[in-house]
């Protein structure tokens, strides 16, 4: 277990399974599931399309969070993607819950994207 700088152990950082998005090939735009963040501070994410086709094909791929389960703001978003790429960025700070939002435009527009996250724990 870490110890923080005055010698008191505290949970690490951890990759989270329920935070990720499983690599699919997506047509439209759509929110993700929603997953607790009570216990982290910020996530460390990485975004990876792997394929993208279609004309003019745009992805917008953002954390939302919230305190109160209904109204969602959105914490970060990743850079606009035209086709494959691998981008990495900390998000934060977080409300009690998250969810991944995406948002696919262009003409016959698809994007085979997955997430992974890392929940970061104030030390």
């Amino acid at each position: 277990m870490p110890v923080d700088q005055k010698g008191r152990h505290y949970e690490g950082d951890e990759a989270r399974a329920d935070a990720a998005v499983a690599s699919a090939a997506r047509t439209a735009s759509a929110t993700g599931t929603v997953f607790n963040t009570e216990d982290a501070t910020a996530f460390e994410a990485t975004l990876t399309v792997s394929a993208a086709s279609g004309t003019a094909p745009l992805l917008d791929v953002r954390l939302e969070t919230t305190v109160d389960g209904t109204n969602y703001y959105t914490v970060g978003s990743f850079g606009q993607k035209t086709a494959s790429a691998t981008e990495a960025k900390a998000f934060g700070p977080l409300g009690d819950t998250c969810r991944w939002a995406w948002t696919v435009a262009g003409t016959t527009p698809s994007f085979t994207f997955s997430i992974s996250a890392e929940a970061q724990r104030e030390h």
